[in-house]
């Protein structure tokens, strides 16, 4: 079983009336209302903040080094986007975008959610779960990272599997002889045998 299918409750909790009002003094700007499918934060994007969600939703993707968009999740009312990155300033591994049905949401920075992490244990502690999780499920999927295309086994593919792994940084492998995608790719860019793996 997946971190994803196994804790799922964890990673996409919703906080309750309380929690919410509590987490709202901590947010770093007034809420703000998104037409529906108005981009909200993007793969990429550092610095991108969290947002807890007041009415609508927010519909969390991921992507490939294919450009390939995978839903994640639906944040709703009391629920929070995010992942580990907002607090270190490293690039986003998702994007949201506002519901069919627009988004109202306020925003933390990284210092405004590290004061909320710290202030207040029972929602630091949900959020700091969460935030973890989530990373780790979307390193295990390969969401948002690079997409390695060569020979099973070979000597070059596990040196860079490993490095990216080491570094905490998500990838997909892509076998070139078998995989569509892949077989494709390296057709369509004259790329010869010799010369992978390709890191895209």
């Amino acid at each position: 079983m997946t971190v994803a299918g196994s804790r799922e409750h964890q990673m996409f909790p919703a906080l309750d009336p309380q929690q919410l009002a509590t987490a709202r003094r901590f947010a770093d700007d007034e809420p703000r209302y998104f037409l529906p499918d108005e981009m909200i934060f993007n793969v990429g994007e550092r610095h991108a903040p969290a947002w807890l969600v007041l009415e609508g939703s927010i519909e969390v993707l991921r992507q490939d080094g294919l450009s390939s968009s995978v839903p994640v999740t639906r944040h709703t009312t009391g629920q929070f986007s995010g992942e580990v990155s907002q607090l270190s300033g490293r690039p986003s591994l998702a994007s949201g975008r506002a519901g069919a049905e627009g988004c109202m949401a306020v925003s933390f920075d990284a210092p405004h959610l590290r004061a909320l992490i710290i202030g207040t244990a029972d929602i630091g502690e949900i959020v700091m779960r969460a935030f973890i999780l989530r990373r780790v499920a979307l390193i295990d999927q390969g969401g948002a990272g690079s997409v390695l295309i060569g020979k099973p086994g070979s000597a070059d593919l596990i040196r860079l599997q490993g490095f990216l792994a080491r570094s905490g940084y998500p990838y997909v492998a892509l076998d070139s002889d078998t995989d569509g995608q892949g077989r494709d790719l390296v057709h369509r860019l004259g790329i010869l045998r010799e010369e992978l793996p390709l890191m895209v």
